[in-house]
């Protein structure tokens, strides 16, 4: 999916109907492809937690992605989810130029 504004730059909008990623874009945030809810948790720009529900056989349904916020089922593992996905993203960071 080409992404709003110039190319390469991060992706802002997570929730865009013509979206047909498999997995996720070169901008995408941190991804934890998470088979057992069905779905993928990420990082958005800023730092929050979303969820986005996948679909047969594989790519994601972008119209649905939300926030994990308050009224959301995976509420009580925001915390250890992002702290998770935070600290991996750090770990890597260093990593980055030698690949």
């Amino acid at each position: 999916m080409p992404l709003p504004g110039p190319p390469r730059q991060p992706r802002s909008i997570y929730n865009d109907p013509d979206c047909h990623c498999l997995a996720a874009c070169a901008s995408q945030p941190m991804t934890l492809l998470a088979p057992q809810i069905n779905g993928a948790l990420f990082l958005s720009y800023d730092g929050a937690l979303w969820y986005v529900p996948g679909l047969e056989p594989g790519p994601w349904d972008w119209r649905y992605a939300t926030p994990v916020d308050a009224s959301h089922p995976l509420f009580e593992a925001i915390d250890l989810i992002a702290d998770f996905l935070h600290e991996t993203h750090a770990g890597l960071l260093p990593l980055i130029h030698l690949l």
